[in-house]
């Protein structure tokens, strides 16, 4: 008898150059035995050096996709990376109302690129903020992201504390801010069920893209296996250590991570 293999579904943007999005998504998973589905929400030409341009898809084929997604696999965790547009939140609201009531859900708020494109506009972001955030288990922004969805400055770790509760105490929701742009020693702030963590880490000196994407999954596959949220997190940034430790120089610019 075949055993059965945990499974998560990745929401999220297609990366023309693999580096992000739900192909970093699927070959996290696989690294790490589990199954990745995905629903994507949009189609984007970039690469290292520079973003071209973007396609949306429509709110009934992202919701189409989650539809048929979670009909045949048996989806222990959701990943939520890249919604395009207010019409999408709200099909992805109404998908994990009707789908995924009881099934953990890591978000990585992807806002904007490294080349300063804005993914998500303000009045999508506030619906993400009211109406998805009280089904998600975990939010995962990096420090920009943190300020953001915060309102407050957030560049020492101290204010990683700070803006981490504040998002934890607004929504009731379980926050990791990844401290990968302090100056010096490299920390993250993790806050669960109100209560804070400093996760320290070695600095490895190498940039990469799709660290969000990476670190996020991981976590989700962790939860998917049945971890606790803190061992899940814990396991998730390992991971992503692992990989950049491993980082390959493709293209021009910040190379890839590589997915040993």
């Amino acid at each position: 008898m075949l055993k059965e293999k945990p499974v998560i579904l990745s929401i999220s943007a297609l990366d023309s150059s693999a580096l992000r999005g739900v192909e970093a998504d699927v070959k996290t998973a696989l690294k790490l035995n589990t199954y990745c589905t995905v629903a994507t929400t949009c189609v984007t030409s970039q690469n290292t050096q520079r973003s071209i341009s973007r396609l949306a898809l429509s709110s009934s084929m992202v919701y189409d996709q989650i539809k048929a997604a979670s009909e045949d696999f048996h989806i222990g965790c959701v990943k939520i990376g890249l919604i395009s547009n207010i019409n999408q939140a709200k099909a992805v609201k109404d998908a994990l109302d009707k789908y995924f009531n009881d099934v953990p859900v890591v978000l990585d708020p992807v806002i904007a690129s490294k080349f300063g494109h804005i993914y998500t506009d303000s009045e999508t972001l506030d619906y993400i903020k009211e109406n998805i955030f009280d089904k998600v288990t975990l939010i995962t922004p990096n420090m920009k992201e943190a300020e953001v969805l915060s309102g407050m400055k957030v560049t020492t770790v101290m204010e990683m504390m700070a803006a981490a509760q504040k998002l934890h105490d607004s929504y009731g929701i379980n926050v990791l801010i990844t401290g990968g742009a302090l100056e010096g020693e490299l920390k993250d702030v993790l806050v669960i069920d109100g209560m804070e963590k400093i996760i320290d880490r070695k600095r490895v000196d190498r940039q990469a893209f799709g660290l969000g994407a990476t670190v996020s999954t991981a976590i989700a596959t962790y939860l998917a296996k049945g971890y606790t949220m803190e061992e899940a997190v814990r396991f998730g940034l390992e991971y992503l250590q692992m990989c950049l430790r491993e980082k390959t120089d493709l293209g021009h610019n910040e190379g890839a991570i590589w997915h040993i």
